[in-house]
């Protein structure tokens, strides 16, 4: 009996332990929210159970059904210690974005302060508004920058920029090729490295499908990992350019290459990367040879005995599984 009791007290205060979890499981969930007033913004945001994973980290809060939100129920929201997304805003007027930007940034590394993903175009004095925001801000499915404000914001944030831009001009490409990544994060005062590896910066461009000669140049000067897996053609002059950069070039949305442009991407120092490549004649494979990078091209469906043998002289080329190893 005594043992049945003292199992039943444990049961008792295992439950007890756990009962601080069924407030958070009954908690409303703000991310089904259609509409939100000042004074419901204020009891969510009171009431809302914060999933801490780091002592720095205030938490995260979810809008992203919210298709509309006033200056008004922003300066609210901006309150909150955490991360706040809204998914679901398609339109930011400048008031709005100028309450957004007041949104403390959290102290913690590896966290994006605003999600605006569901944006894709700003006007120039909402986007003003937005680039004096200290932190991370999140637009991956901008497809129009034009603000220089808050282009140099950007480029100055911490980790991967991904953008969903399908047009860059050369200045903008300018600015954004500035980004250094998580080695530097200029959004945040006195913070400067972040991480012990130095990890590179990674610039995003996946929905770009062409580029200009000068976009390509300004693009050369980005150091770190550039994708650009929205291009399904490249010219031998823009390869040319892109080769000029250093770090990793990823251009996983070519299905074929030219023997010329070829030739310019063997200049590139750097890991090159593509995987989109189903079918590589004997000549573009000998011009790769001569890339003195890792090379990736595991998209590869079949290769002919002469381009196994021009490729047979890279140093460090991968190749799918199927087609690795010699007939």
């Amino acid at each position: 009996m005594k043992r049945a009791a003292s199992n039943h007290a444990s049961m008792v205060v295992a439950i007890a332990a756990c009962s601080c979890l069924i407030p958070a499981a009954r908690a409303e969930d703000s991310s089904t929210l259609t509409s939100l007033t000042v004074e419901r913004a204020r009891e969510v945001i009171a009431a809302k159970p914060r999933v801490v994973l780091h002592e720095l980290d205030g938490g995260f809060v979810s809008f992203d059904a919210l298709t509309s939100l006033s200056p008004e129920v922003a300066e609210v929201l901006v309150a909150f210690e955490g991360q706040l997304s809204f998914k679901g805003l398609t339109e930011l007027s400048p008031e709005t974005a100028a309450a957004l930007a007041k949104h403390k940034p959290v102290g913690g590394f590896g966290y994006a302060d605003l999600r605006l993903n569901g944006l894709k175009s700003i006007s120039a004095a909402a986007a003003e508004a937005l680039a004096t925001h200290q932190g991370k801000v999140l637009l991956y499915g901008l497809e129009k920058l034009d603000s220089m404000p808050l282009a140099k914001k950007l480029a100055a944030q911490w980790g991967e920029l991904r953008l969903g831009i399908t047009d860059l001009s050369p200045e903008i490409a300018a600015e954004l090729a500035k980004n250094a990544g998580v080695a530097e994060d200029k959004t945040r005062p006195g913070v400067i490295h972040r991480r012990a590896d130095r990890a590179p910066s990674v610039l995003r461009l996946d929905n770009l499908r062409s580029l200009s000669p000068e976009t390509a140049e300004a693009l050369s000067k980005h150091s770190g990992v550039l994708v650009l897996n929205g291009l399904v053609s490249l010219d031998p002059p823009l390869a040319t350019s892109l080769a000029k950069r250093t770090g990793t070039l990823v251009l996983n949305g070519l299905p074929s290459l030219s023997t010329e442009a070829a030739v310019a991407l063997a200049e590139f120092s750097g890991e090159l990367v593509l995987k989109g490549i189903t079918e590589l004649p004997p000549d573009a494979a000998a011009a790769l040879a001569k890339h003195k990078g890792r090379l990736h091209l595991t998209g590869l469906t079949a290769i002919s005995p002469e381009t196994r043998a021009a490729l047979q002289s890279h140093a460090n080329v991968l190749l799918p599984r199927s087609l690795a190893a010699s007939p």
